[in-house]
């Protein structure tokens, strides 16, 4: 059972076979498929479950992108140089926190899933990340190769530095179990790490995924207008005279779920067809189409 009280049959029981076959001290699990398919989600619980570090890598692209956005540098293929510079001239930190409290997780209601934190030049831009404009333009990025060679450089230092944390942990436990790292992505198990001891690839159909991508997003209104209507009251409380005077943020116009569903089709034709790394499935993947699937039969 994961801490999370959830069960993730197929990968734990997968990585458990292998342990059993193979004594090494670091394992790596690869998790690869199209957006919104879970792949974070996942990969998350599993390595909560067995005590691995965890880096999503596709928040390092939307790093990138966020430079660009906030750089008002729309044209990519024009402007690589210039963005090169920024990435190699910002950190990326990734925080995995032991959950707290239960959340929404796309499509799947209210789960106890860890929490991540994504540190871009110590600023935690976890949800700014996950914006609609952010949505928009992270295929056109991640399609460039030197911003993939750029980004691949970090991940694998990531992914070292989440594994060597887990090695410690686990050999400062009395459990005796090797430790590793799960990285999810669109090409962990066929260019970042292809001799990963486990690759799972995820998938589910475009409209599935588009309500989890849909339910993300309303999810994140719903919390900010909670916060806001918190910091509200905190400083009426604190000075009534000057309460009408606090700005009200305007709701995001987020898109349909038809919308998105054409945006990940777009996004996913983008992947298959990009001239480096491509999304394809490992020919030694395990592959999982949880389009019909709950999170605990996956």
């Amino acid at each position: 059972m994961l801490a999370s009280g959830l069960r993730i049959s197929k990968a734990t029981k997968l990585y458990t076979n292998r342990c059993q076959l193979q004594s090494r001290r670091q394992f790596t699990i690869a998790i690869d498929g199209p957006a919104a398919s879970g792949k974070s989600s996942t990969a998350r619980a599993v390595a909560a479950e067995l005590g691995f570090g965890y880096i999503d890598s596709g928040s390092i692209y939307r790093c990138a992108t966020l430079l660009a956005l906030r750089q008002n540098i729309a044209e990519i293929s024009k402007h690589t140089d210039q963005l090169l510079t920024l990435i190699h001239g910002s950190s990326v930190n990734i925080n995995v926190r032991p959950a707290s409290s239960t959340h929404m997780v796309p499509g799947l209601g209210r789960l106890a899933v860890p929490e991540v934190q994504v540190l871009l030049n110590g600023e935690d831009v976890s949800r700014e990340i996950r914006k609609p404009e952010v949505n928009r333009m992270v295929a056109k990025v991640a399609s460039e190769s030197k911003v993939r060679d750029a980004v691949l450089g970090i991940q694998r230092n990531l992914a070292a530095g989440a594994q060597s944390q887990s090695i410690k942990r686990q050999t400062e436990s009395t459990e005796g179990l090797p430790g590793g790292v799960v990285m999810d992505g669109r090409d962990i198990g066929t260019t970042i790490f292809p001799n990963a001891e486990l690759k799972i690839y995820l998938d589910a159909s475009a409209m599935a995924r588009a309500i989890r991508r849909w339910d993300e997003m309303n999810n994140q209104l719903k919390e900010s207008k909670q916060q806001q209507q918190q910091s509200a009251a905190e400083a009426t409380a604190k000075n009534a005279d000057n309460a009408g005077t606090l700005p009200q943020q305007q709701d995001e116009a987020y898109p349909s779920v038809e919308e998105i569903a054409r945006e990940l089709e777009a996004r996913d034709y983008a992947d298959i067809n990009r001239e480096h790394s491509p999304l394809r499935i490992a020919s030694d993947a395990v592959v999982i189409d949880n389009t019909n699937l709950t999170f605990e039969q996956q």
